[in-house]
């Protein structure tokens, strides 16, 4: 071997030798142990205690059935000690150890992670929210009402066991169950509306009007949201201050069609008939398979007409259906045969969609 050959090889062992130093740099003669348990001072099994020496590497193990743990030839320093374990929030401590000297044993305390509310009853709420869409209210509120009595700071349940009185057309019920959601959580947007939309529907305007008037339009993130009020108070007669609500919709939401049908409702009402057309169009544009899709478009034909006639979409009570009124202005319906408008109303009946 030439002098420069055993050179490199002497480098060679140097580094090798330095580097094995510094990977087993955390090994010596000292020995540390402990033991792990709950809160409540019961013992924790397999819970992974990690020990490493800053710089130098470390080592780790686990508790055993009793909890106990013990790790023995560690170097002297200032170790960190790591304790981990599903379902528990991790520990980290500091402790200096000597190689000549006893330890005392480690005792630590984990406290458990406190379960996700919404984990737990997620089942409940699909449950009960299966039996709301069947109309079972009274089924559904008592899921509801459990959950609030095992989770009573859970408020979000308060507007679903509302919805359920709403259903069963106990309102005052519902209104005291939405009130104590918008008094828990100020900033719950569709439990206010909501509150609103029930005033208003029984007659309560004012208290109605002020539930809505703290509500951020900003915030609201469905059109159905101010449709549903404009329903009400338009239902009441109030076309009015329901075409406040529809605009709103338009206004935030231009690409949904539910409110352009309903103002153009307010519009034909209000002898409109050019601005009803237009909404009409532009609710079948957004919306051509909506239910109410064959409505506007017998309005629309109807509108198409002529101008001297006024239509209107109404309701028959008796047969539950949708209707086009169109309404003839008394110098035109003197003309008119009574006979052969009433067999157009026959043949238009049994040329109705089958649903």
């Amino acid at each position: 071997m030439s002098i420069l050959q055993r050179i490199l090889f002497g480098t060679f062992i140097v580094l090798l030798a330095a580097s094995v130093a510094h990977a087993q740099g955390w090994r010596g003669m000292g020995r540390i142990a402990g033991k792990v348990t709950s809160e409540q001072g019961e013992p924790l099994e397999s819970v992974v205690v990690k020990l490493e020496l800053p710089g130098s590497g470390g080592t780790e193990t686990k508790t055993n059935k009793k909890g106990e743990w013990a790790v023995g030839g560690i170097a002297r320093g200032v170790w960190q000690i790591d304790f981990e374990r599903d379902g528990y929030e991790p520990r980290r401590i500091s402790v200096r150890i000597e190689e000549l000297t006893r330890i005392p044993p480690v005792e630590i305390a984990m406290k458990a992670i406190a379960p996700d509310p919404n984990e737990i009853i997620k089942a409940d709420l699909v449950q009960a929210a299966d039996l709301l869409g069947v109309q079972k209210f009274a089924e559904a509120r008592a899921i509801y009402e459990g959950i609030l009595a095992k989770y009573p700071q859970a408020h979000q349940i308060e507007p679903l066991i509302a919805r359920t009185y709403y259903g069963e057309k106990q309102f005052d019920k519902a209104i005291e169950h939405l009130k104590i959601a918008v008094e828990r959580d100020p900033s719950n947007v569709e439990a206010r509306v909501l509150l609103g939309n029930i005033l208003i529907e029984q007659g309560r305007d004012d208290e109605g009007r002020q539930a809505l008037a703290a509500v951020d339009d900003t915030a609201v993130k469905d059109p159905i949201t101010f449709v549903n009020v404009g329903i009400g108070l338009f239902n009441q007669g109030k076309a009015e201050d329901a075409l406040v609500y529809f605009e709103k919709a338009i206004t935030r939401f231009p690409d949904r069609g539910e409110a352009y049908y309903y103002r153009a409702l307010v519009r034909l009402g209000k002898g409109d008939r050019a601005g009803a057309k237009a909404d009409l169009e532009q609710f079948l544009r957004l919306a051509p398979d909506a239910p109410e899709a064959e409505m506007a478009r017998k309005a629309l034909k109807e509108l198409g007409g002529g101008g001297m006639s006024r239509v209107f979409l109404a309701e028959e009570v008796r047969l539950g259906r949708k209707v086009v009124i169109k309404v003839l202005p008394p110098e035109m319906a003197a003309g008119v045969n009574v006979e052969r408008f009433e067999r157009e109303i026959q043949l238009a009946a049994r040329l109705q969609h089958p649903q």
